[in-house]
């Protein structure tokens, strides 16, 4: 299991980066296409659940789905096709905002 914080809402696309590096994300040994699971916090409260594919590009999925990429720091992400993630799902930023991410069964 990786354990991070969201650091970043880039709010031009409403995608939400962690602080979970590649070279963390590396011990999960993902395959692209293959699904991450995600749990996110706020103060320690389960505020969204859901399942993402490991993706090199935002095109590897259908419009409005979610996936999970490296971006540009190279840190793990989360993001919806043409759609605000962090709204669609209420989820911030900063020290209050945590997640835990694991290779989906």
């Amino acid at each position: 299991m990786l354990k991070g914080t969201i650091d970043i809402h880039d709010i031009h696309y409403g995608n939400i980066w962690t602080d979970i590096d590649q070279n963390l994300v590396k011990k999960l040994n993902p395959k692209f296409g293959g699904m991450l699971h995600l749990k996110i916090f706020n103060r320690g409260v389960l505020v969204h659940e859901s399942d993402a594919p490991y993706s090199q590009t935002f095109g590897s999925v259908a419009k409005g789905k979610p996936l999970a990429y490296l971006n540009s720091l190279m840190q793990l992400s989360f993001a919806l096709n043409m759609a605000s993630f962090a709204d669609t799902y209420k989820i911030g930023s900063g020290s209050e905002w945590s997640v835990e991410v694991t290779k989906s069964r």
